[in-house]
């Protein structure tokens, strides 16, 4: 007669090792452990990145441990670029590991090595054989079909789902009718055997939650595939044992998940880490106007990339996240403006256990005023990281003359205007396009930037009599001085734009003959020498472009009739 030990044998022939054999090769910490273990089958999401992030503070604030581990047991969905996408999103961001797979210093980690999934096989084997000889696993070959008509079984007899107890084919089977079906074939799944009572609940704590209570699990959980990779139940008890790793900092939506964590730690005779789940990041659903789950789908704030792309300064994301995790972080904020979150302290225990509420709106306002509150000098920094990335034509401009960029940068800044300003990085990009040549005749150029007369001829100056205004550009270009104030350079625009017909102010438009206003003289600078109607403070711009670029773009003015 077979023993389970027996059966074990026969699953596992190259498994030589115990769990206590390879504990001994990786050895004990001294210190507190923490992880990121994402799975290389997306892009970086919003919540991945706040759980990364919060791992990340709270281990370097304790000057603790930080690894990432690679979890890549879905083959089927592996995107092979991806885990270097990942280190350099995250580096970005200012994360970095102390242990991981790439460009690691070996003889350093080589104690934990390796830190991806589908390298570990082995270590897997040798924890499922573990359980099986102690009649806590077994094989199992039960098909869909087979496992759907036990579904509806239960569906129909109104009891819980799942594969349990007697719903299991092959937990009840003999270890001789085991050891026999595996002899046979070796295409079977290897199952951890439950107690099965699914009326059952258990009490446990959570770093965040407190003591948190729940079903138990009654469900006998797959831990090895067909392909025989682990799914995330067995590979977790695995690595976060021999990686020692301490402290768990994932996601809410693995917190049912955790009486099953502890039956298994349990089953394995090990002490289990100490687990804190993070609230969900939600959103305002448009058509309902209730608060949901940030979808990969349906919301494209949930990918980091849309994020970096469109709008917003890496720091000023940090920023975000941190107001979720420490509610008392943005006044602290306020009262801080020379000093980051790295500056604050930071509790696990005092963050939000309700949903993160994420909205664009208040996105925008939160990096407003971080690109409102550095200088120059980093916005300018911070923006070029971003360009050399999305727009890369700009980037190379600014850099050919980087005084001009950061003159230009720098009209109105920590002014009453500033913050009105800037609130994406696309606000930027705005503003300094326009102060270079190449990129101004594109815009004046552009279809979407001009309206077209019915005859199609461009008419990007309305209804302006252009051979009024080439006399008048002759005459502004001659008198062109930046040595005096606004308001001085204001009254000589009103001085000449009365002879070309344009009003002073509104009195004289009231009671006189001007067609045009001094406000539309400016609006005709502005367009021509900008091609936009909404730019900083003119005679600003015009400072920094200075003489020679002024008198150029006015002179090239007449050909866009």
């Amino acid at each position: 007669m077979a023993t389970w030990n027996d059966l074990a044998e026969l699953m596992f022939p190259d498994v030589k090792e115990t769990i206590d054999d390879l504990k001994n090769k990786f050895p004990t910490r001294s210190g507190v452990c923490t992880r990121f273990a994402p799975s290389p089958t997306g892009y970086l999401h919003i919540g991945g990145l706040f759980s990364c992030f919060t791992s990340w503070r709270f281990s370097k604030q304790n000057n603790w441990i930080f690894i990432l581990r690679i979890e890549d047991t879905d083959q089927k969905r592996l995107i092979e670029w991806w885990v270097e996408f990942l280190i350099n999103a995250l580096k970005n961001f200012g994360i970095g590991f102390d242990e991981w797979n790439l460009w690691a210093n070996w003889e350093d980690v080589w104690d934990y090595w390796p830190y991806t999934q589908s390298q570990r096989k082995y270590f897997y084997r040798v924890f499922a054989k573990a359980l099986v000889a102690k009649w806590l696993a077994y094989p199992c070959r039960m098909t869909t079909e087979e496992i759907e008509k036990i579904r509806a079984q239960q569906e129909l007899a109104k009891i819980m789902p799942w594969i349990y107890g007697n719903y299991s084919i092959y937990r009840n089977k003999t270890v001789d009718e085991l050891v026999e079906m595996v002899k046979q074939n070796s295409d079977y799944i290897v199952r951890f055997r439950s107690h099965g009572d699914a009326n059952k609940k258990i009490v446990f704590e959570d770093i965040l939650r407190w003591k948190v209570s729940m079903w138990d699990n009654y469900n006998d959980i797959v831990l090895l595939k067909s392909d025989w990779l682990p799914t995330y139940h067995l590979a977790h008890i695995t690595d976060d044992t021999l990686m020692r790793v301490t402290h768990i900092i994932r996601a809410e939506e693995w917190l049912t998940s955790v009486p099953l964590h502890l039956q298994l730690f349990q089953a394995f005779d090990l002490p289990a880490p100490k687990y804190c789940h993070l609230a969900q990041i939600l959103k305002v659903d448009e058509e309902t106007g209730k608060k949901r789950k940030i979808s990969k789908r349906k919301d494209p704030e949930a990918n980091v990339e849309f994020l970096l792309e469109n709008w917003f300064a890496v720091q000023w994301i940090l920023d975000y996240l941190y107001t979720i995790m420490d509610s008392g972080f943005e006044e602290w904020q306020k009262e801080n403006l020379d000093k980051t979150f790295l500056n604050r302290e930071f509790t696990l225990e005092n963050m939000n256990k309700s949903g993160a509420l994420i909205d664009l709106v208040k996105m925008e306002q939160v990096n407003n005023a971080y690109l409102s509150r550095i200088s120059t000098d980093q916005l300018l920094k911070e923006w070029l990281v971003w360009a050399e990335k999305y727009d890369t034509d700009l980037a190379d401009l600014i850099k050919s003359d980087m005084d001009y960029a950061r003159n230009a940068l720098n009209i109105e800044r920590h002014t009453e205007k500033d913050p009105k300003r800037f609130y994406t990085f696309k606000d930027i990009d705005t503003q300094l396009r326009f102060f270079f040549d190449s990129e101004r005749e594109k815009l004046i150029k552009n279809d979407e930037l001009r309206a077209k007369s019915e005859d199609g001829k461009i008419n990007w100056f309305g209804d302006f009599d252009m051979n009024v205004m080439k006399d008048f550009i002759d005459e502004y270009i001659s008198v062109l001085n930046f040595d005096m104030t606004v308001e001085e350079w204001f009254d000589q625009l009103k001085q000449i734009g009365k002879k070309y017909g344009f009003a002073a102010n509104n009195a004289e438009f009231k009671e006189w003959w001007y067609i045009w206003k001094v406000w539309d003289l400016a609006m005709f600078l502005r367009l021509a020498l900008c091609a936009s109607k909404r730019t900083p403070d003119l005679f600003s711009v015009m400072k920094v472009m200075w003489k020679d670029r002024v008198e150029n773009r006015l002179k090239l003015i007449i050909k866009y009739e």
